[in-house]
């Protein structure tokens, strides 16, 4: 039985959401360490079900579930891991005088004998809980941002560079501007620059954050981070995206893309692509993914796919051996496009409208 895209996503999603709530309800007593070092587990277990789904067995489903519910899991527990040996060793730092006390007591007017050092200890205590909780009010606040590059008429080529790390990033409906894109996020910033060849006076939009090391507490489920883009729709356009985690909803339907490179994650991915140029050369690494493109009709398609532990959707294409795969009238087509597909724990659909 075919692993349907919102059974996966649907049941990764809602464990995702419970491990977030009972993280900051305190539910959570777990060796994360144990938890993680498991992950081959999840190969295994993804090798089983592809197995299953290629054979049309129904215990495919049982799987399916499994793989949701065990790659969210682990992944939370790799961060948390690492979250928790920062939080140990900060409460180490403040707790270490308290060894010694055998009484019970936690006061360090006990220890010192001396209640006006323990009236100065508690106000020490009052101003450092005052001070975490503005800084964590100030990490938990959106800023947002607006870039823009002016469109010169002479630009009939652009190159866009995007990179991010979790979070929601679309592309859709061209504007009159070269670029303008809209930022949201609760941790960093983003960066633009623009770069033009000095021979062919080609421009270069890199989009990045500025920080790419930046530190997610996966404890603070108010993090947010979406990036809405909007380009110019004169220009042929190559493009580089790179992101982590989380959602790309990429229309680039109305563009002219001669050559895109998308890198993702663990991502839900959705690519609907135009009919704008000649040759389009489309290349897709991710990881474990569930990825859907959509492919017009009118241009002949064809598609080399690699990865061993993909299920894959090409009800529409005709393969022609060696994981490839091509479309109806694909030779007499006028229009050509080639998708290059290499993916690891990974959902692949393409549909032609």
């Amino acid at each position: 039985m075919q692993r349907r895209n919102g059974l996966f996503w649907g049941i990764f999603l809602l464990t995702l959401g419970v491990l977030f709530l009972a993280r900051r309800a305190g539910w959570l007593d777990v060796d994360w360490h144990s938890l993680v070092n498991l992950w081959p587990v999840l190969l295994i277990l993804a090798g089983v079900n592809l197995i299953l789904e290629r054979r049309g067995n129904p215990i495919a489903f049982v799987t399916t579930v499994m793989l949701a519910v065990a790659i969210p899991a682990t992944l939370f527990g790799f961060f948390n891991r690492h979250h928790d040996r920062d939080r140990d060793g900060f409460h180490m730092r403040w707790n270490h005088d308290d060894d010694d006390d055998d009484n019970g007591d936690n006061s360090y007017g006990d220890r010192n004998d001396n209640d006006d050092d323990n009236g100065d200890e508690e106000d020490n205590d009052d101003d450092y809980q005052h001070e975490r909780e503005r800084r964590n009010a100030e990490s938990g606040r959106v800023q947002t941002n607006t870039f823009t590059e002016t469109m010169d008429a002479s630009t009939h080529e652009a190159v866009l560079k995007l990179s991010g790390g979790a979070g929601r990033f679309i592309i859709s409906n061209p504007t009159s501007e070269l670029i303008k894109a809209d930022a949201r996020q609760t941790v960093g910033m983003y960066s633009m620059s623009v770069d033009r060849d000095p021979a062919t006076h080609i421009p270069t939009i890199e989009l990045k954050p500025k920080d790419e090391h930046q530190h997610i507490d996966l404890k603070d489920g108010d993090f947010e981070n979406r990036m809405d883009i909007h380009l110019n729709d004169k220009p042929i356009w190559t493009m580089d995206v790179a992101l982590g985690a989380g959602q790309g909803d990429l229309d680039l339907s109305a563009y002219a893309v001669k050559s895109l490179k998308l890198g993702a994650g663990a991502a839900d991915l959705d690519l609907k692509l135009g009919a704008k140029v000649d040759q389009a050369d489309i290349k897709l690494d991710v990881g474990a993914a569930s990825v859907t493109v959509h492919v017009p009709k009118e241009v002949g398609c064809r598609i080399k796919k690699d990865g061993a532990l993909n299920v894959e959707q090409l009800d529409d294409f005709t393969n022609v051996g060696g994981g490839e795969y091509v479309s109806p009238g694909y030779d007499a087509s006028s229009k050509k496009m080639l998708i290059r597909f290499d993916g690891g724990i990974s959902r692949f659909k393409v549909v032609r409208y």
